[in-house]
């Protein structure tokens, strides 16, 4: 997998983050699955590869879209990963980031399709 920066906390802080995503996502529904929604129509997502799976989705649908919108994206992605995170547990603004990507990945598939 190749990494979205070099930024060695940044990284950190992601890979942190995913794995606290992937713990409450697995908690919440049971499983590694979640529910986007394409055009309305709830479907079920399968995050393959576990927690590596999960930080090629939060580079995606978090840190990618910071790069693609902000000179000082990194900056931003340190303090946007640190308020997600509490030690190692997630934190509220941790689980509204999520709830936006789960958003932005349903509005691309409805794009797509």
């Amino acid at each position: 997998m190749k990494l979205i920066t070099k930024n060695f906390r940044l990284n950190a802080l992601a890979n942190s983050y995913s794995a606290a995503l992937y713990e409450h996502i697995c908690h919440e529904n049971g499983g590694p699955e979640f529910t986007i929604k394409e055009n309305q129509t709830p479907v079920k997502v399968n995050i393959v590869g576990g927690i590596a799976g999960m930080r090629q989705l939060v580079d995606e649908y978090c840190l990618n879209a910071l790069k693609k919108n902000y000179q000082g994206w990194e900056a931003m992605g340190l303090t946007l990963m640190s308020k997600c995170l509490n030690g190692t547990t997630l934190t509220r603004t941790g689980v509204e980031i999520w709830q936006s990507m789960v958003s932005d990945m349903g509005a691309s598939a409805s794009e797509a399709n």
